[in-house]
């Protein structure tokens, strides 16, 4: 999603939204920048929204770019040829993708404004290429800007770091990945429990996308709806749909903590912690089932859960586990009836 104003990029990164505002109205830039903090924060985009303000023809009142210029809307589009993005060739960054940069600085630009390259994954970096880099930031050339995006600072070259600005951010408030993900059209329920698997921006985005993930989270509420009834089996429910709902590690792993927060709002609702439940539209179901069901249950499950959850990163039978924690969830709620 495109940074378009100030004011939304100090919504998700207050720090950066300060200090390049107050950048550019005092008009004391620096000529290399270090974007550096956890992934899926806004760094890349907000190299970009950097880029768009630089090069923008009628900057607003507030100081905000135009987003109708012609830069702007070619910034926008990812065609501007004074906007360059680098980024690893495989593995790492290549010395020869900075020559490149270094070579096309030294011709004449053909648009009478800044040039700006952004090094995507700067920690990338091979030794040769980092090297090749320090030299331009050593001598950067009229108007030509150098923006690194990591999520490694420590693995870059400390005299790469001592020339450029660091400006670090932090990770995404729940709440706000959460009003982002409804905006999207995510199903309220599941964006309320994805930034409780990962605050990465962009990996909850593609969670909430993801048909194999939302039919995963799905599952877990038909599982918990047969709690405790000695008709309907969770372990036969599971067999039916998991090669098709449980494909690989990944949706394994997402299913698995989405029944450790499903137990653990079981348990704060026994304790009647209820400004602590995630699935805020399953109150209901949940308050019926801790009625029935005695904290002690409810804690051997969850212990149980968290327990197969470590050992997933091993070469294990998953199928076999998942089948043993289901029915011992099952004679667990059943037996405290």
């Amino acid at each position: 999603m495109a940074l378009m104003d100030f004011e939304t990029l100090s919504f998700y990164q207050p720090r950066a939204g300060t200090v390049l505002r107050n950048g550019f109205a005092m008009n004391r830039l620096s000529h290399a920048y270090i974007f550096e903090g956890p992934r899926g924060t806004k760094k890349l985009e907000t190299a970009f929204f950097f880029a768009k303000r630089l090069l923008c023809q009628h900057p607003t009142e507030t100081g905000d770019p135009c987003n109708a210029c012609t830069h702007c809307k070619r910034i926008m589009h990812a065609s501007h040829p004074n906007v360059f993005l680098i980024e690893a060739e495989g593995e790492v960054i290549k010395v020869d993708q900075i020559r490149r940069i270094v070579q096309e600085f030294s011709k004449a630009s053909l648009e009478d404004v800044p040039r700006v390259y952004i090094v995507n994954d700067a920690h990338k970096l091979n030794p040769e290429a980092g090297n090749t880099l320090l030299k331009t930031l050593e001598e950067p050339g009229a108007d030509i800007y150098a923006v690194l995006v990591t999520d490694s600072y420590n693995a870059l070259l400390k005299t790469i770091a001592s020339r450029s600005q660091v400006i670090h951010f932090t990770a995404l408030d729940k709440d706000v990945v959460r009003a982002d993900l409804v905006k999207s059209g995510v199903d309220p329920t599941l964006a309320m429990v994805i930034p409780e698997y990962t605050n990465n921006f962009d990996e909850a985005c593609r969670i909430g996308a993801s048909e194999t993930m939302s039919a995963a989270f799905r599952l877990v509420l038909e599982l918990f709806e047969m709690a405790g009834k000695p008709k309907k089996s969770m372990v036969l429910a599971l067999r039916e749909k998991r090669d098709e709902l449980l494909p690989d590690k990944d949706a394994k792993d997402f299913f698995l903590t989405l029944m450790i927060l499903y137990q653990k709002d079981l348990l704060n609702a026994k304790l009647r912690r209820l400004d602590q439940i995630v699935y805020r539209t399953e109150l209901e179901k949940l308050q019926r089932l801790a009625e029935t069901t005695t904290q002690k249950t409810i804690q051997n499950g969850l212990e149980r859960m968290l327990t197969l959850k470590s050992r997933l990163r091993f070469n294990i039978n998953s199928w076999l586990a998942f089948d043993s924690l289901l029915a011992n969830l099952e004679r667990g709620f059943l037996n405290a009836i």
